[in-house]
């Protein structure tokens, strides 16, 4: 049975589910920095096993306008369990209470379909997002 809550992760819980995933390959960030941003999130949930942290996400916000979805995680041993769906539902419920106008996120590759059971669609080509990757020199 597991249990979501509406709560931070331990660090040294939520860090090792974080490498354990292959999250960190790209950011490279360490135990302090996942730390800074655990604590400067609007809302985070954790999921267990009993004692054990199988799944976490967590959102930013500006606590009235917008609110962004990052690090749905879940271990992988756990996936096609529900877990996902979970953490998702909990973090958009939250954002609810608050009457939050627009909730956003950002995937992985191949997982739009996921994201869409879960009422989200893709932006469209006439206001897509975009990332800064840096200037040109």
């Amino acid at each position: 049975m597991y249990r979501c809550e509406n709560k931070k992760a331990n660090i040294d819980e939520y860090y090792s589910l974080y490498l354990e995933t292959g999250w960190n390959e790209i950011q490279k960030l360490n135990k302090e920095e996942v730390q800074i941003a655990l604590d400067n999130s609007f809302i985070c949930v954790s999921v267990y096993e009993g004692d054990t942290l199988v799944g976490v996400g967590r959102v930013n916000s500006d606590g009235v306008v917008y609110a962004c979805i990052y690090d749905v995680i879940v271990k992988k041993s756990h996936h096609k369990k529900g877990i996902g769906s979970m953490i998702v539902n909990m973090l958009v419920e939250k954002c609810k209470e608050v009457n939050m106008r627009s909730i956003h996120l950002f995937t992985a590759e191949g997982v739009k379909e996921f994201y869409e059971k879960l009422g989200f669609e893709v932006r469209p080509e006439s206001a897509p997002g975009m990332r800064y990757i840096g200037k040109e020199e």
